[in-house]
Parts: C-alpha cells; structure tokens; sequence
C-alpha cells in the first residue's frame, strides 16, 4: 500500500509559488510514489489517524498555518501525527528554530527521504488549556507590527517588510504600555515577547542565546521607561544582529510556567494570529509534544 501523505497548505501558497501543489504533486507522487491528499482545519476535526501508525501531514506555509493545523486537531489525537514543514511563510520563525530547508524543494526532499531517527518531538505551549501555540506569543507593538504590515508587501519583501512598520510603529510603544503581574513581579510595557521556539528564530546574536535552555518558555519585554533615541537603537542592534538581550532597556529571562495578571481584555498574537484575552492567563507546555521531520 502506498504511504499517504496530508498536505495542509496556505490558501495563498500555490499561486504564490506559482503551481506549488504540482511541485510537491511530482516530488512526492512521482519521484517517491506517496498518495497525496489535500486537507484542511475541517479535515483534522474530524479525522480518526490510523492505529499504531502516525499519519504523516505535510504544512506548506508560515507560523499562523502551522498554528491553524495543531489547534483544529482534537486532544484524542493530537499525539497520532506527525509533522513535515514546508516553510512558505514570511518569517517562518518556527522553521528557522529547527533549522529547517528554506526552499520548497529541498523540504520536500527532506519530508520524502525522512529519517526517524533524526526526527525532533518538540513542545507545544497552551494558553487557558485550549490555545495552543509553536513559536510566540505577543503583546504591544510586537503585535502591532504584524498587524500592520500588508499581504502585499510580505509577499514582495518577505520578513524584510516588516522593517518599516517597526520602526513607525515605535512611537505608538507608549500607547501600549499596560501593567502587568506574573507570580511576584510586576511590571510595566509596551512590547512583550513570551517566546516558545528557540530564538535562533529571532536572528539574534549567538552571544545572546548561547545559554538558551530549549524547554523554557524565553520571556522578554522591554522596559516602559525607554526614549524614542533608545528604541531605535533596538531596532537598529536587532537588524545588524549585535546583543540586544543585554541591552539595559530590555528585560530577558526563561521561565518554565508562566502566570500572567493584566487589567481588562487585551489583544494578543499567538504565532501569527490574533486573540482576545481576560486576566489572568496561565502558559505552560502541553502534555505531548509534536514529531517534527528534521535533517
């Protein structure tokens, strides 16, 4: 019996790579001989995998598809599946923090030629004990930022069209700025980072994440207190990959299980989607993990 494969893609990512379903159709059918079946969130409701064997769903897209095909998939089966990436996103942070193929058809031949063994299980982080997420979690301009930036312009300048945005969005931080309490501290800011893949996703310098502990959750926000002189200095260190967890204006720590208190509802964004939550907010990592095909 051929092996099957689940390919659940982007809406935008065939004409976006100009035929891309026909590009994976003669790797993955013709060269390999799998079946290959298109699926989507209302599929993984409802599909019962096969016993004793994880069926295979292959993810052509960013963050936010990823993040839309792990929460569509029911509890019972969660632990039933495993992952091939085909990162075809605009940042592809999750991808990045594997060090996984850019280009479609190198992930492809790496999803095709898998070997299990170099496979990576890795965690999944929950909010409220239902919203899963891979890669972060945003508050503030860092959410504003994503928002803000157009279809249009990731699709010409990639993760480079979020530069601009970033930078105008810089004097909106004050806005932002909340209070906030997690277990004994409490804090103040505009620009919050819960992130849940290792920051190489982040392109920050080695010096900033050679200590990295990969089953933390890294919580970063910067310090409300900040001039307009020192974020752009941020940005400016994050673009040319200097250390800009060490920067004074930034406060960076990992943490386990998180706790977080905040006054009235407030937008978040997990891996590329937006969500409204109430106080407080309990983060922690799910009971599986997810198989990821790695090289």
């Amino acid at each position: 019996m051929k092996k099957k494969i689940f390919l659940f893609p982007n809406p935008d990512f065939d004409k976006k790579y100009m035929g891309g379903i026909s590009r994976l159709y003669q790797i993955f059918c013709k060269e390999y001989d799998f079946n290959l079946e298109i699926i989507n969130e209302d599929f993984l409701k409802i599909h019962k995998p096969m016993e004793n064997n994880k069926d295979l769903i292959v993810i052509a897209g960013g963050d936010g598809t990823i993040h839309k095909a792990i929460n569509a998939i029911p509890e019972t089966f969660f632990s039933a599946y495993k992952f091939g990436i085909i990162p075809t996103g605009t940042a592809n942070e999750f991808a990045k923090s594997l060090n996984l193929p850019y280009f479609l058809e190198d992930a492809a031949y790496l999803i095709a030629n898998e070997n299990e063994k170099n496979n990576i299980f890795h965690k999944v982080a929950i909010v409220k004990d239902k919203y899963k997420f891979l890669t972060g979690m945003l508050y503030g301009v860092a959410c504003q930022v994503l928002q803000s930036t157009s279809q249009n312009a990731k699709a010409f300048w990639g993760s480079f069209a979020y530069n601009l945005p970033g930078f105008m969005s810089l004097t909106n931080f004050y806005d932002h700025i909340k209070e906030f309490k997690m277990d004994s501290m409490e804090f103040q800011t505009g620009y919050l980072i819960i992130n849940n893949a290792s920051l190489i996703s982040k392109d920050l310098a080695f010096e900033d994440i050679k200590d990295e502990n990969r089953d933390l959750f890294s919580f970063i926000y910067v310090y409300p207190n900040v001039t307009h002189s020192d974020m752009l200095w941020l940005l400016v260190k994050n673009q040319a990959r200097l250390n800009i967890l060490q920067d004074p204006s930034i406060f960076y720590t990992q943490i386990e299980e998180i706790h977080l208190e905040f006054n009235e509802k407030s937008l978040f964004m997990l891996d590329g989607e937006l969500y409204e939550f109430s106080s407080p907010i309990n983060i922690k990592h799910h009971g599986n993990r997810i198989e990821v095909i790695c090289a």
